[in-house]
């Protein structure tokens, strides 16, 4: 659990850095319109991007170590933007 409320996200779909890894951030949208695909998005992490130490905390926040690279923060946009239509990325 994290030590401090997650900051109001400004995207439907945002990303954090944090020490030793990143974090993906779902706006109230997402996360209560669609908490399926918030599901299918960290299996679709674990199983295909090979995403380390991959965690849910709830449908909201997914926690993953390592590197976020820019071609993984375009992979997963488009993941949702696949799936999701008129997706707020800012």
């Amino acid at each position: 659990m994290p030590d401090h409320p997650p900051s109001p996200v400004p995207r439907d779909v945002d990303f954090e850095l944090r020490p030793g890894g990143y974090e993906i951030r779902f706006s109230g949208r997402i996360a209560d319109g669609h908490p399926d695909l918030v599901d299918q998005c960290a299996d679709w992490l674990d199983d295909e991007v090979g995403a380390v130490n991959l965690g849910q905390i709830d449908h909201e926040v997914l926690l993953a170590d390592g590197i976020l690279s820019e071609q993984l923060r375009q992979d997963i946009v488009g993941w949702w933007r696949a799936r999701v239509e008129d997706l707020d990325l800012g």
